[in-house]
């Protein structure tokens, strides 16, 4: 199910007033590129600091791994790109055949967090293969948002997104450049997410790989070249933009279905002829 522009995603109103406190680790990047603490033992302890805040629950490796990585790449975004980000980290991980941890905590044999590159190199290198950065530590909404979209209850709302990149860095090189980099997403078969609620797509520029049965994908090149058009205008939405309904879990709507079929076939053999 496509999701709404009309309204805000459920869960928006609950994890918007979820104060940003830092969830802090007391470990920081080293020299080597990682945070040399145990992973379990800062997510133990992440865990034991979020119940003392009055928000008590089990988080797993997995859950600490994604809140790092969406506080690391989106930590100052909206609650929609965070959750966004978390979505689409679980989507990479499960077209790679893996968990979260697979890509950003187990890659090439190392078994730390940090950034993606080395230390004092730019962007040149990616000693560690971690696919996204994990150097920062979550805040509280991040913590909590990360459970959220690990229990699968944002349901989709991006639509598969697999791959995010922030076009507004590259504003200054002019509308070919951002032209050219919608095209070349699209030569590797990648194309827009959106327009989403909350989601500014000039911070957080999400992608999809579509299937082989999608035959629109020169509508959505098109679609993808005209949300990077200058001059930029950042998405806005309205101040009394309403809450979209909580869907119904997939069990219950299972049995409606079931008893509905059931009660159309009792009406149906019933029914006066």
């Amino acid at each position: 199910m496509a999701t709404s522009t009309q309204c805000w995603p459920w869960w928006h109103q609950e994890f918007a007033g979820i104060p940003q406190t830092p969830i802090r680790s007391g470990c920081g990047v080293g020299g080597d590129g990682n945070v040399s603490c145990d992973p379990d033992g800062m997510r133990a302890d992440a865990e034991a600091q979020i119940a003392a805040l009055g928000f008590p629950r089990s988080i797993d490796l997995n859950t600490y791994s994604l809140a790092r990585t969406i506080q690391s790449e989106v930590g100052n975004g909206s609650v929609e790109e965070k959750v966004a980000l978390g979505e689409l980290t679980l989507n990479r991980a499960k077209r790679e055949g893996t968990d979260a941890n697979g890509i950003l905590l187990y890659r090439s044999g190392n078994k730390f967090y940090g950034p993606i590159h080395g230390v004092g190199t730019g962007t040149s290198t990616a000693p560690y293969g971690r696919w996204a950065s994990t150097s920062q530590d979550p805040t509280l909404q991040t913590l909590l948002i990360a459970d959220l979209v690990a229990s699968g209850q944002t349901n989709d709302f991006t639509g598969g997104a697999d791959d995010q990149d922030g076009p507004e860095a590259w504003i200054h090189q002019g509308q070919n450049s951002l032209t050219g980099y919608v095209q070349n997403l699209a030569r590797n078969g990648k194309y827009w997410v959106g327009p989403l609620p909350g989601i500014d797509h000039w911070r957080t520029f999400l992608q999809f790989t579509p299937g082989p049965l999608v035959f629109n994908k020169d509508e959505l090149l098109q679609r993808g070249i005209e949300a990077l058009s200058l001059p930029a205008e950042r998405p806005s939405w309205p101040a009394d933009m309403p809450s979209c309904a909580k869907p119904a879990k997939k069990a219950l709507i299972w049995i409606v279905g079931i008893l509905s079929t059931i009660g159309g076939a009792w009406y149906a053999s019933h029914r006066v002829r």
